[in-house]
């Protein structure tokens, strides 16, 4: 009870050490899962593994229609306004909306085999079959989370999709390792699978036992129109994310190889290693940001950036350090010299992690005070940008191309956001204010 009571906590500081140490503890688990699937499948059955949970991450986004971030901003707004109808409301047409998505996309997908995606390896397209399975169970939990997170549930909101899932992941490959069992794509995408159903149902009990058995005596209020129009913008902006960040994966499997994947993966699971900070942050203030932004209290928010900014800076300096200098010998070490060619690759995208940390969250403070149309124009624009420049910057340099490109329109998007923050709301996300 003490324990429960300990991670329910709401504070700021608490929730945001709460997300650090969460996220930080599942990238170490995500790295060390990766290791392991190193060890066990050959290069190219890695690579197949990372293009099939490319597709169902791709998949994803029409799967949960933006409705997360949505849920985060209303839930956390209704709470301040005390609109309890209103929340239950949404939960129910959010998750109706992810059955009836889900089952389009299915449905969609099956036609195309037919006409498309029947011709490539058996061993990618029986890793995706099962990646099916995960859709529905992650656009549910998504859901779910969100919900608690804009409760200012923030640790428990994390706790299952995040540390426990990729705990159950790494348990499952540790497990075959150690019984020295074959492992294909398929069978760790469906040890992926079980993680996400079983990291869902505990969510699920915790949202019941904080939530919805408050609910059951409210009236529901329904808003739908409203809502659906509003979480348009998110699902625009979820959508061009996703595409821009998995499109390089598939150029790579086209223009290079399966195994040019494989090795750019583990260039970005190091690299995820130094932006751990800023995603954890972004979940723990974004609550804050909405309350703080709906209340018109604007010292509190810009006294929220500049510390949760620095923060993410401080922290991201040593990792990038240790990933330049020794990268190197990490990788020949943990993963083999088959996979010594993503050490370049590494560098450059920790140095422009560390590089755009100096500027803040800038898209979640943009999402969480209504000003999600320029956000989205501009995910569009770069996008367009990452399509036209990903043929020739992979075509010519490979993965170190991806890594250049990547790096860049990461930092050239962050400058754009925060000039734009500047202007429209007079907010200074960077590390620099005074």
């Amino acid at each position: 009870m003490i324990i429960f009571k300990t991670l329910a906590t709401k504070g700021l500081k608490a929730s945001a050490f709460g997300s650090l140490l969460i996220k930080l503890f599942s990238a170490i688990l995500v790295l060390l899962s990766s290791l392991l699937l190193t060890k066990i499948m050959t290069i190219e059955n890695y690579g197949y593994y990372v293009l099939a949970l490319a597709v169902v991450t791709i998949l994803s986004v029409p799967t949960s229609l933006g409705l997360p971030n949505l849920l985060v901003r209303y839930v956390s707004k209704y709470q301040v306004e005390n609109k309890w109808g209103e929340i239950k409301g949404l939960l129910r047409l959010a998750n109706k909306l992810v059955f009836f998505s889900f089952f389009i996309v299915f449905l969609i997908s099956v036609i195309l085999y037919f006409f498309w995606w029947n011709v490539y390896s058996d061993v990618l397209k029986d890793a995706i079959w099962v990646g099916f399975g995960i859709l529905i169970f992650s656009g549910l939990s998504a859901i779910r989370a969100a919900a608690l997170r804009g409760l200012h549930y923030i640790v428990l909101g994390q706790l299952p999709d995040t540390l426990l899932k990729n705990f159950l992941i790494f348990i499952g490959v540790l497990t075959y390792f150690y019984l020295d069992l074959k492992i294909t794509p398929m069978i760790a995408i469906i040890i992926y699978f079980i993680a996400v159903v079983i990291s869902y149902f505990v969510g699920f009990l915790l949202l019941n036992k904080l939530l919805l058995v408050k609910l059951k005596n409210v009236t529901t209020i329904s808003e739908n129109k409203f809502w659906i129009r509003e979480a348009l913008p998110f699902t625009i902006n979820g959508s061009v994310q996703v595409i821009r960040s998995k499109l390089v994966t598939f150029i790579l499997a086209a223009f290079g190889s399966v195994e040019s994947v494989a090795i750019y993966d583990i260039a970005l699971r190091g690299g995820a290693l130094v932006s751990f900070t800023l995603d954890a942050m972004n979940t723990a203030i974004a609550p804050h940001i909405s309350s703080s932004y709906q209340k018109g209290d604007k010292i509190v928010l810009q006294n929220i950036l500049t510390k949760s900014s620095r923060i993410v800076f401080l922290t991201a300096i040593p990792t990038t350090l240790i990933f330049v200098f020794g990268g190197s010998f990490v990788i020949s070490t943990l993963f083999g010299e088959e996979y010594i060619n993503s050490y370049i690759p590494l560098v450059i995208i920790c140095l422009g992690q560390l590089l755009s940390s100096t500027i803040g969250p800038v898209g979640i403070v943009l999402s969480m005070t209504g000003n999600m149309s320029y956000f989205t124009r501009n995910n569009i624009y770069v996008t367009i940008f990452n399509v036209l420049f990903s043929f020739p910057f992979i075509y010519f340099w490979d993965v170190e191309g991806a890594a250049i490109l990547y790096s860049l329109l990461l930092i050239i998007q962050n400058c754009m956001l925060f000039i734009y923050l500047k202007k429209k709301l007079n907010i200074n996300s960077s590390i620099l204010n005074y």
